[in-house]
């Protein structure tokens, strides 16, 4: 456990261990679950009982991407880390949104364990799920809009699919600090769009401003075609994916029944670095 990067959700100090919990000096406490992930989303700032992505689409999104069908993806991250991180430097890299924690823990096994690992998710379950995987690296129940972390915390914050406040990747990032944010592209998954909508079109991606103090730099396009072989990868795919409540019963079973399926898979990374903060006279 990360315990000095982790701050308490409710004053903003910094937390550190106390025997099997984080506390902070104003003594609010937060107990580490025996999987190792601590739960830094307060009570009161939950907008349902159990938000974020349930069991079974998260069961699904690991099937689907333990099974590599997304790697290049992951390993479009790592490269662009190599290419843009001094090579001696010791990082602390932040997954907001993570999930269940499958690209941190691949970048995690690429550029090896003496960089710092944390990962933070909206979903308990998704919590239970990476720390108990990947003991290696520490997770946090947070929301993305609240980020659990210090003011320039992070060398660098990767950003897969998830939403989150632009202010708060901000805030929790060093000077200089890299910024990656992996989102669909045009033709992701058209294929699979057609079988759902009776009129599919690309995927809407929308123009973005860089964030206010950034640096852009070029875009990262990773596009390839996926031949899934069988039933239990497409109903993965299915079920992990926002398709999966847009489908009819029927355009459900249909899918699910399909052999294999060949689809595109388009993704974009966005890539930034903060700027130095100018030196005060």
């Amino acid at each position: 456990m990360v315990a000095t990067l982790w701050r308490c959700p409710l004053c903003q100090q910094v937390l550190n261990p106390q025997g099997a919990s984080l506390s902070c000096v104003n003594r609010h406490s937060f107990d580490l679950a025996k999987e190792g992930y601590v739960n830094l989303l307060p009570v009161q700032r939950k907008h349902s009982a159990d938000p974020g992505d349930n069991k079974a689409m998260l069961a699904s999104r690991r099937y689907f991407l333990e099974r590599g069908y997304y790697a290049p993806l992951a390993a479009a991250l790592v490269q662009t880390l190599q290419n843009y991180c001094e090579p001696n430097q010791r990082l602390t890299l932040y997954d907001a949104g993570c999930g269940e924690g499958y690209y941190l823990n691949y970048i995690a096994q690429q550029l090896g364990h003496q960089h710092r690992y944390v990962g933070s998710d909206i979903a308990k379950t998704a919590m239970k799920m990476a720390a108990k995987q990947y003991k290696a690296l520490s997770f946090a129940v947070a929301s993305s809009f609240d980020l659990p972390l210090a003011d320039n915390a992070v060398d660098v914050l990767i950003r897969v699919f998830a939403p989150a406040s632009e202010s708060e990747i901000q805030r929790v990032l060093k000077p200089n600090g890299l910024y990656l944010w992996a989102y669909p592209a045009a033709q992701h998954l058209y294929e699979l769009r057609q079988l759902i909508y009776d009129q599919a079109k690309p995927h809407s991606v929308e123009t973005l401003s860089p964030l206010a103090r950034m640096q852009v730099l070029p875009d990262i396009q990773v596009k390839y075609a996926l031949q899934l072989p069988d039933q239990t990868s497409i109903a993965a795919l299915l079920h992990m994916t926002p398709y999966y409540w847009s489908a009819s019963a029927e355009k459900q079973a249909y899918c699910q029944q399909l052999n294999q399926l060949a689809v595109t898979v388009d993704f974009a990374i966005s890539v930034q670095r903060k700027l130095a903060e100018p030196a005060t006279v």
